[in-house]
């Protein structure tokens, strides 16, 4: 008996895990862009509407497909999802940072390809 329970156990903690890494469980929709210049804790990225600062912290999570990288994987050029605060100076301050995020199609949007 207590070994059918601490199957059950396990195998609810192992489907929550897997489950916790939904792409749907992003807080927000993010800003994308490209990644225009890198200085310490922040970067210009270009977006369809212009050119915003988006800055960083230890306690932003950075995400590249399924893998959890750190901030020495951003790279100028890259695209880039940001999902975060902006504070009324325009700058955006990072809760996330979502590495590898596909080319806008020619409607301007980025194609569906974010996985996790």
């Amino acid at each position: 008996m207590i070994r059918l329970f601490l199957t059950t156990i396990l195998g609810f903690l192992v489907y929550a895990g897997a489950w916790a890494h939904d792409p749907k469980l992003h807080k927000g929709n993010p800003v994308t862009g490209q990644v225009v210049s890198v200085s310490g804790d922040a970067f210009d990225m270009k977006t369809s509407t212009g050119n915003i600062k988006v800055t960083f912290s230890s306690k932003t999570k950075f995400e590249h497909g399924k893998e959890v990288v750190d901030k020495s994987h951003l790279q100028t050029g890259d695209r880039v999802g940001v999902i975060g605060t902006k504070l009324p100076t325009g700058e955006l301050v990072a809760k996330e940072i979502l590495l590898g995020m596909p080319a806008p199609n020619k409607g301007g949007t980025a194609q569906p390809g974010h996985k996790h």
